[in-house]
């Protein structure tokens, strides 16, 4: 069939017509494309600045600011792409939540960002890190990194638990993290899994879902966890009303690994919210090892920081029985080995 001359006219005028729109297109997309990587990579260099030695911290938070504006910005460009938040939430980490973890930049000390030794991190920031990981898992839900980033975000969330009644809130989204991270652990290593199960166990028992929290220990005890998930299982188990059995395990640990523990707490490669519940953890160690006095104190200690409060009964529990063993029986004061060098 053969087109008129005229209907041959416009059906060429079209193709052009639209031959002009794609190319235009194409343009379009080529240069939001380069504004794009352009926006990456100037908040890459923001933030390589804000890392340098010698800067003032005003300076570094000011350059890690307009590091993450530069982010947002390609963000913008593209709302399809997950890398700008990704990025996002990495800077604020490595800046201002996660200043013991120098490897994460090579160096020796933290960045200057930080926030002073004794200071805690400011919620502001850690929100905001929690919104940048939101919007990364929307964005990239077949992206590899997914896994790591449900990870830091559940960490990320247990250390917003402050008391407050957010913290529920913040907890169960910490236990959601978790979860999701065990139904993509296909091909994982359980070497790569007994921490998440660990974790998991943790939130479960600050939710107060004792029954859980204890299977979930012995999974990633399992799975080659070591004793400072033991202990988190003894403590469980105690909680339970079950506190023959929490001792018991707490006995058969070693006191090389109790120091383990203790320097890992001390070094900050452990650590417990709200403030105050670790103290449960070292009365429970040194009731095992019958050093009676000095868990006493820790017993004291766990019920005057208020932490936990569905656990107060079972603590003062402790601290009465071991208060009328220490008067009925003096010499009980005398510990059968000190598993710490001092109490932490």
């Amino acid at each position: 069939m053969k087109l008129a001359p005229v209907l041959l006219v416009c059906a060429l005028a079209a193709s052009a017509s639209a031959n002009v729109w794609e190319r235009a297109l194409d343009e379009k997309a080529t240069v939001t494309r380069e504004r794009y990587e352009q926006a990456l990579a100037t908040g890459d260099t923001l933030a390589q600045r804000a890392n340098a030695r010698g800067l003032s911290r005003t300076t570094g938070i000011q350059l890690v600011d307009r590091a993450i504006a530069a982010y947002m910005e390609a963000g913008k460009l593209r709302k399809d792409q997950g890398e700008p938040y990704f990025r996002i939430a990495s800077v604020l980490e490595i800046f201002f939540i996660d200043c013991d973890d120098t490897y994460r930049f090579g160096t020796s000390a933290p960045p200057v960002t930080c926030p002073p030794a004794g200071t805690p991190v400011d919620p502001a920031r850690m929100k905001q890190t929690l919104d940048a990981w939101d919007q990364f898992e929307a964005r990239a839900q077949l992206d590899p990194r997914l896994a790591d980033a449900l990870f830091q975000r559940a960490i990320l969330r247990t250390k917003l638990v402050d008391g407050s009644k957010a913290s529920q809130k913040h907890l169960e989204g910490a236990a959601a993290d978790y979860r999701a991270i065990l139904d993509r652990a296909d091909g994982m290593t359980a070497a790569g899994l007994d921490g998440v199960w660990g974790n998991l166990a943790e939130t479960y028992m600050m939710l107060g879902n004792l029954e859980e929290a204890i299977d979930a220990y012995r999974t990633a005890l399992r799975m080659g966890a070591g004793s400072s998930t033991a202990l988190g299982l003894a403590v469980a188990l105690d909680r339970d009303e079950n506190g023959p059995a929490a001792l018991d395990i707490v006995r058969r640990i070693s006191r090389t690994e109790l120091l383990d523990f203790q320097n890992a707490f001390v070094n900050k490669r452990v650590f417990f919210v709200p403030e105050g519940e670790e103290y449960y953890y070292f009365a429970l160690i040194y009731e095992a090892a019958g050093a009676d006095e000095m868990a006493i104190m820790g017993w004291q200690r766990f019920l005057a920081s208020g932490a936990h409060p569905q656990y107060q009964p079972r603590a003062k529990q402790h601290l009465d029985a071991l208060q009328a063993k220490v008067r009925t029986k003096p010499a009980s004061r005398r510990p059968a080995f000190d598993p710490f060098d001092g109490y932490p």
